[in-house]
C-alpha cells in the first residue's frame, strides 16, 4: 500500500510540473493578468439530482478594470456513482470598452465520467456551449481532464486540470480556439462552504491570461 502511494504522489506531482511547463511554452501577442471571483449555492434535492446558482465577479487589464458580471443556474443528474450529466444557463454583462456595458447568454449541457484509483481522482468532461448576444452566435464543445489528490489526514486536495475548446462554428472546423491550463487546491472551510484557490493559465491565438481565482460553494 505504501509503494503504491509514493507511485501515485510522484504521478500527480509529475503530471502538475508538466501542466505548467506546457503552459509557459506557449506564445502569444498579449498578456493579461486577471482576477476570477465565484461564489455559489448547491440544493440537493434527491440524492442524485442537485441545482445550482452562482454570482461572478471578473477584472482585466492587469487587474485594473471589471470584465465582466455573471449569473449562472443551473441542474446536474447522476444517474451511477461514475456518471453525471448536467446542464445550465448564464448570463453574462460585460465590460466592452468604448462600446459601454453589453449583455450576453449562453447555455450548456455537459457530462463528465469520474474514477478513483486509491486517492487520486480522475475526471473528464464534454460540454457543449451556445453563447449568443443578439449580434453573434458562438458554439463550443469543451473538453476538460482532471486529476486530484485525496492527501491521508488532511482537508487539502490539490488538483490539475487541461480544458480545450474547440470551435463548431461553420467556418471553425473544431478547431482549438483557447486552452486553458488550471491548478489549485480546494478545501473545507466549515460543514457546507468550501473554498477553491487556483491560478489558471489561459492562451488564444492572439492573447493569453494569467488568472488568480477564489471560488466559494455552500451545499445545503
Amino acid at each position: 500500500m505504501g509503494k503504491n502511494l509514493f507511485v501515485h504522489i510522484k504521478v500527480f506531482v509529475l503530471s502538475v510540473f508538466l501542466l505548467f511547463v506546457s503552459s509557459f511554452l506557449l506564445h502569444a501577442q498579449k498578456k493579461d493578468f486577471t482576477t476570477w471571483t465565484n461564489l455559489g449555492f448547491e440544493y440537493k434535492l434527491k440524492p442524485a439530482f442537485a441545482v445550482s446558482a452562482a454570482l461572478e465577479w471578473r477584472t482585466k487589464d492587469d487587474f485594473g478594470k471589471t470584465d465582466r458580471w455573471g449569473l449562472q443556474v443551473g441542474g446536474s443528474y447522476k444517474p451511477l456513482s461514475f456518471l453525471k450529466f448536467g446542464a445550465g444557463y448564464e448570463t453574462h454583462y460585460r465590460n466592452r470598452g468604448t462600446d459601454g456595458w453589453k449583455f450576453r447568454h449562453r447555455y450548456h449541457v455537459d457530462g463528465t465520467l469520474s474514477a478513483r484509483v486509491q486517492r487520486v481522482k480522475l475526471s473528464l468532461r464534454e460540454r457543449f456551449q451556445h453563447t449568443f448576444d443578439g449580434y453573434e452566435d458562438e458554439f463550443r464543445m469543451r473538453s476538460c481532464a482532471k486529476v486530484a489528490y485525496d492527501i491521508p489526514k488532511c482537508k487539502l486536495e490539490p488538483y490539475a486540470s487541461v480544458e480545450m475548446y474547440n470551435g463548431l462554428n461553420r467556418t471553425e472546423h473544431f478547431g482549438v480556439k483557447r486552452m486553458r491550463y488550471r491548478g489549485g487546491i480546494t478545501l473545507p472551510l466549515s460543514e457546507r462552504w468550501e473554498a477553491d484557490l487556483f491560478y489558471c493559465r489561459q492562451w488564444e491565438q492572439d492573447k493569453r491570461k494569467n488568472i488568480v481565482g477564489v471560488e466559494c460553494a455552500y451545499s445545503f
